[in-house]
């Protein structure tokens, strides 16, 4: 992993790493693993959302699948997906903040494993408008979490809009 990859991402790492550790990676009860899981997939989701809105390609690359990378930006590698994403935004968007919705079990979907699905919004962006997209996260190797699914939500942004997004043919 890059420098500017470990910069945003290392927070989700650590998260993810630890979570095992302490014995909360999936495999104990539903009990308060449930809620680590579910902790460490809204980090995922945060820490992927805030390296667009900081432009860091790298570590965006980086927190999705390489289904995901390859589908939809069609790059092998991440240094492939930091060229295809890495062009400029015509405008900054500052003062824009990353927020994330309640999040949900989604069971897997066609080509897409089981993982926590959530809406992350994005903004407000040029005049006032805030971007919202249902991410699918999913475990990755080593304990981390990944994004494997994002669509935009151009109506609604409740749980229920989020599971009809990442569940749509």
């Amino acid at each position: 992993m890059g420098v500017r990859g470990a910069r945003a991402a290392g927070a989700v790492l650590v998260l993810a790493a630890v979570l095992p550790a302490a014995g909360c990676g999936g495999d104990g009860d539903a009990g308060d693993s449930g809620k680590d899981r579910t902790t460490a997939a809204v980090e995922a989701a945060r820490a992927y959302q805030q390296a667009q809105l900081d432009m860091d390609w790298e570590a965006a690359c980086e927190a999705i699948t390489d289904r995901l990378r390859r589908h939809d930006w069609e790059a092998d590698t991440i240094a492939e997906c930091v060229a295809v994403r890495g062009v400029p935004r015509i405008n900054d968007a500052p003062g824009a903040r990353v927020t994330t919705g309640k999040p949900i079990d989604l069971p897997a979907y066609g080509p897409h494993p089981a993982g926590i699905g959530l809406r992350a919004s994005l903004g407000p962006i040029g005049n006032g408008v805030t971007i919202n997209t249902a991410h699918r996260v999913v475990p990755g190797e080593d304990g981390t979490w990944l994004i494997d699914q994002s669509v935009n939500l151009p109506e609604g942004t409740d749980t229920e809009a989020v599971r009809k997004a990442l569940t749509r043919k």
